[in-house]
């Protein structure tokens, strides 16, 4: 196996970003739209739904929401 980790090639992807502050948002449709897309291209590249959230340090900071990929 690891020798195709020697083989194995970095690839870069860069998305936009998002300049607003998503703490206290609780609903994941109120999150800026560039901030949905980078969690579902996270959520299609590793092929597993994502159905939590964090928008700040608490624990009481999380978004829940159901996954396209869950569908």
């Amino acid at each position: 196996m690891t020798h195709y980790l020697e083989k194995a090639k970095p690839v870069l992807k860069t998305l936009p970003g998002w300049k607003c502050d998503i703490r206290g948002i609780k609903n994941y449709d109120e999150l800026p739209e560039n901030c949905k897309n980078y969690v579902e291209f996270i959520e299609e590249q590793i092929g597993y739904p994502i159905t939590m959230v964090s928008n700040g340090p608490g624990r009481e900071d999380i978004i829940y929401r159901e996954s396209k990929l869950s569908k």
